[in-house]
């Protein structure tokens, strides 16, 4: 019983030997066909490999001393933008704020004392050269002259007789003279055509010699008062033109000249006093008016100017860097000038080179020598530079802003 249920799990050995043949028959083709994917790829992998080889070589090869020497100038080699230096009139110009006062603010005092008896003009009245503008009380001054006059006309009838010598009638001479100026002083004259600035006294009022009784302003003349900082005040000088603007005359302009520089520097501001001489005949100007201003503080023609970027300062010596092109001449078409901005990928030798520098602003140097028109230099120093460093060109640039 239990041989027949062996058999019938396991089966007989005579069942087992066909079931082993046709496992062994499929097992073969899988290897088979295992195989010729096998061989097909070992083929293809073959094929890949003869065509690369020569690459793989030239990328594990040494390169050459020419290779090595080509590679470490390209790896030193610096980017740079160049300024082709070149001559162009210059002019530097300094801005400024202040305000117009008078040129002429004369106050008006009484040579004398007594009642101010009359005021003849109001503030902002127009006064014409030589107008009484105020009188103090004359009776006296009159009485003194009178006086006067009728003891020099004594004189010269008692000189003509012989009665007194010539000294006698100089001196009453001098008296009567002397009545005339105190009447003169008794009034205030104008001293010019002007305008009543301020009136400070009026009439009836006691005033001595120390009294303002008011202000005499000239507008034939006015200037305008600046104050300019201290780091600028080496650029002003006396006689420099300057164009003036006002707030209360938009697009006109009026043409002044520097008349006058403070010789101090005020602590707490650190600026100087500049005043600026205008012609005003028309009489628009008026003191206290907001002013503007563009000075003129240095002109020059056919100047050599570059950039203020482009040279270092050691030691109180100035210097640029010069970038002498590898290929100066180009053939064909290359040998046209190429438009500003246009990337040249030229490579460059660097010459570091001292110079001298006639006037400096924040933006721009003229240079006075060391330098020659058309030379390239590197226009803004990011780095440190030396004799000899390559450099590569990658714009050409022939204008300063």
């Amino acid at each position: 019983m239990e041989n027949n249920e062996i058999k019938e799990e396991f089966g007989t050995p005579q069942e087992e030997a066909p079931k082993k043949g046709r496992l062994s028959r499929i097992n073969l083709a899988k290897v088979k066909k295992n195989y010729i994917w096998i061989l097909l790829g070992i083929l293809v992998v073959t094929f890949v490999l003869a065509r690369s080889i020569g690459k793989i070589k030239e990328i594990f090869r040494a390169p050459s001393e020419a290779e090595m020497k080509e590679m470490v100038e390209f790896l030193e080699t610096v980017p740079v933008k160049v300024y082709k230096v070149k001559r162009m009139d210059f002019k530097d110009t300094l801005p400024a704020m202040g305000r117009i006062e008078g040129f002429k603010e004369i106050e008006l005092t009484f040579d004398g004392k007594g009642i101010l008896e009359s005021f003849n003009f109001e503030e902002g009245e127009r006064i014409l050269e030589g107008d009484i503008i105020a009188s103090i009380d004359q009776k006296d001054a009159l009485l003194k002259l009178k006086y006067a006059s009728l003891e020099l006309e004594k004189a010269k009838k008692l000189y003509e007789l012989g009665g007194i010598d010539k000294v006698a009638l100089d001196q009453k001479k001098l008296e009567y003279e002397s009545s005339k100026r105190d009447l003169e002083k008794t009034n205030i004259y104008a001293p010019s055509d002007g305008y009543l600035g301020s009136k400070e006294k009026s009439a009836g009022a006691f005033v001595t010699s120390q009294d303002k009784i008011g202000i005499f302003v000239d507008l034939s003349e006015v200037y305008a008062a600046f104050d300019v900082i201290e780091e600028d005040s080496s650029k002003v000088e006396l006689g420099q033109t300057a164009e003036m603007f006002f707030d209360a005359y938009p697009g006109a302009s009026y043409t002044g000249t520097v008349d006058m520089i403070s010789p101090l520097i005020e602590g707490r501001t650190r600026t100087q006093k500049v005043k600026i001489e205008l012609e005003n005949e028309d009489n628009k100007l008026k003191p206290g008016m907001f002013a503007r201003a563009i000075i003129n503080t240095y002109e020059k023609k056919d100047a050599l100017i570059i950039p203020a970027a482009a040279f270092r300062k050691q030691e109180n010596k100035y210097f640029v860097y010069v970038v002498h092109p590898e290929a100066e001449e180009k053939e064909g078409e290359e040998a046209a000038a190429a438009p500003e901005g246009a990337s040249s990928s030229e490579m460059g030798i660097v010459e570091q080179r001292e110079v001298e520098i006639e006037y400096l602003t924040h933006d721009v140097a003229e240079i006075g020598k060391g330098l020659k028109e058309g030379e390239l230099i590197i226009r803004e120093l990011h780095q440190e530079y030396k004799d000899k460093d390559k450099v590569e060109i990658t714009e050409i640039q022939e204008t300063i802003f």
